[in-house]
């Protein structure tokens, strides 16, 4: 027998009046079902209209937090590569005995420019991105689970704080670097546990999207939010390069108050598990004559919603009161969700989305050494090197916010099979990312640097593409799995991506330090994308649409 979500699916009611079971017996108990069906279906309707005015506040405070974790994740990128080579450089001259060179934590940059703290400064920042993804490697899984049961926002607020704590010890190792060795900063990678750091984040907003935002319109919003990065590189840049100039410790300072404000903001919203996911299993699990109880339920618990959410904002929802689960299936929780993400293996074309998302943050790693790379090759301040962000920023958003959008819209209208234009965007981003990096590794002068930044921007239609098709080949009850599967396979990906490409970022580079990078990290960024180039052209997709 269907369940009441796959009703509403193919476009019946919510819930459909419950059907008479086979017994004779029963007869009698479904008609006084068919008669209470009118106001069960009332009160159905009451309860999504009340759904659809928290929709707007919710959804107001999901962008508003993710602008403010971009923004504060970008202020502090060119900060952190400069004070970090502050430090080392500080380190490499007083162990030399030129103390001269330098006072208190301000050093001459030209004087860094030298291999041996060249060499130094790509092996902490390369080895610091693969620690700042260990944490989502260990805990994606477990916040999923845990944001099925408690919440989303629990998740969102440790993430918050652990960010603020790992802010806080970086400054202090690169303050007390005469004490403190600088491979301490890779400490901060610890405090990022709380919450499991940006993919889980991300993941949780998405989430709080799908929660609260009906099928017809989800794909729109997502897109949307996936496009407030990028156009946040586009005015990070210039406030870094403000604040670096009045102090390099002002921006970690700005950020630390980001996240305090994105905290007091966490605390306030409402919280969308427990009006949508929630309500939409039990419904879904529960056998009709239940149902009455559990709107009765619905409608109590959500009368005194608000009380709640002012007084006890963390507050799990109750299921005392719900239709008992049996133990046995609460201890099989944890084999039930490693065997629904080893089925997604198995279905048609998520092997080639899979190897997608594994070798696709390993290549644009390399990304993060442009700033090292044109402040080496081209004696450029490394505060004068965060517009290179802008000329990124403006490819991303373009394709994210008007181009993607625009052509998707108008080739569907015509009857352009979904699937297949969402394959077709994946195929013509791998070009343009080929391209892009290739363009960074011949980089002879600061023109080809910024097109190849600009080109590589325009690849960025690529993540945007491929969660459509993804979910497209699997059903809604797959989403929350699928997205902490992407979100452990992309830090398994930046594990290997930080170190690998901080060291072929190193080779070329000559003792004397008067050359930079050969560039081979982008290079290989290249020849990653021509090979899923090559397989995405292989893979075939039905056209039907979602």
């Amino acid at each position: 027998m269907p369940t009441p979500l796959e009703n509403e699916e193919a476009g019946q009611p919510f819930l459909q009046p419950p059907q008479s079971r086979d017994s004779d017996a029963e007869s009698t108990e479904s008609e006084d079902q068919m008669r209470n069906w009118p106001r069960l279906k009332s009160k159905i309707s009451v309860f999504k209209e009340n759904l659809a005015r928290e929709e707007t506040p919710i959804l107001l405070c999901v962008f508003t937090l993710q602008f403010l974790a971009s923004f504060a994740k970008h202020i502090i990128e060119v900060p952190f590569i400069a004070l970090v080579e502050s430090t080392i450089c500080a380190k490499y001259y007083r162990h030399q005995g030129n103390d001269h060179l330098f006072a208190a934590h301000e050093v001459a940059e030209r004087l860094c420019k030298v291999a041996p703290v060249q060499d130094k400064l790509s092996i902490v920042t390369g080895w610091k991105f693969a620690f700042d993804a260990l944490p989502g490697l260990l805990t994606a899984i477990y916040y999923g689970s845990f944001a099925d049961r408690f919440g989303r926002r629990p998740v969102l607020f440790l993430f918050s704080v652990g960010m603020l704590a790992s802010l806080v010890w970086i400054i202090l190792v690169c303050y007390a670097n005469e004490a403190l060795p600088v491979n301490l900063v890779w400490a901060s990678s610890i405090f990022i546990f709380l919450g499991g750091g940006q993919r889980v984040f991300k993941s949780m907003l998405f989430t709080i999207v799908a929660d609260s935002v009906d099928e017809n319109h989800r794909t729109r919003y997502m897109y949307l939010l996936s496009s407030i990065p990028h156009a946040v590189t586009l005015i990070a840049p210039p406030f870094a390069n403000v604040f670096m100039r009045i102090s390099l410790w002002l921006p970690f300072e700005v950020a630390c108050g980001i996240h305090v404000f994105a905290i007091l903001i966490i605390w306030c919203m409402p919280e969308s598990l427990k009006h949508q996911r929630a309500t939409a299993k039990l419904l879904a699990i529960a056998p009709p004559e239940a149902i009455p109880e559990i709107i009765n339920q619905i409608e109590s618990h959500h009368s005194v919603r608000d009380e709640q959410d002012e007084n006890e904002p963390f507050l799990p929802q109750d299921n005392s009161s719900l239709p008992p689960t049996s133990t046995r299936a609460g201890k099989s929780d944890s084999y039930k969700t490693v065997r629904e993400i080893l089925h997604l293996f198995s279905m048609p074309t998520f092997p080639f989305i899979f190897l997608l998302l594994f070798l696709k943050p390993i290549a644009l790693i390399s990304k993060a050494f442009t700033y090292q790379f044109a402040s080496e090759s081209f004696g450029w301040a490394i505060s004068q090197t965060t517009w290179l962000r802008v000329s990124q920023a403006a490819g991303s958003a373009f394709v994210t916010m008007l181009l993607f959008p625009l052509v998707s819209s108008l080739l569907i209208r015509r009857g352009f099979p979904p699937r297949r234009l969402d394959l077709a965007a994946i195929r013509i981003s791998l070009l343009i990312a080929i391209v892009g990096f290739g363009l960074l590794w011949q980089t002879r002068a600061s023109w080809m640097l910024v097109l190849g930044l600009f080109v590589c921007g325009l690849s960025e239609g690529l993540e945007p593409a491929l969660q459509g098709l993804a979910t497209s080949l699997i059903s809604e009850t797959y989403y929350a799995r699928m997205f902490t599967t992407f979100a452990v396979l992309e830090t398994v990906a930046k594990l290997i991506g930080g170190p690998l490409m901080a060291r072929l970022f190193s080779l070329g580079r000559n003792e004397g330090g008067h050359k930079g990078s050969k560039g081979w990290n982008y290079f290989t960024s290249s020849v990653i994308f021509i090979i899923l180039e090559v397989v995405a052209w292989i893979v075939r997709v039905a056209p039907s649409a979602k």
